[in-house]
């Protein structure tokens, strides 16, 4: 058995993938993860392209926080 992970961006591809895959005879199973908000994307993001604040420990890291 194969596993195809399809993620629908709304609620009208997920109806047409659900339709699509019955007509087809193809067993789905839907799984709805929750989707991270703007914050948390924009946070990933500045992090991932190098903007995140780094320290050698938690001592360097309080530091630079200020903490």
């Amino acid at each position: 058995m194969s596993t195809i992970v399809i993620k629908p961006k709304n609620r009208a591809e997920e109806a047409l993938l659900t339709k699509l895959l019955s007509k087809m005879n193809v067993d789905s199973h839907l799984v709805h993860e929750p989707f991270p908000n703007y914050d948390t994307i924009t946070a990933i993001q500045d992090v991932e392209s190098g903007k995140g604040t780094k320290a050698a420990n938690s001592a360097d890291l309080f530091d630079k926080l200020g903490i």
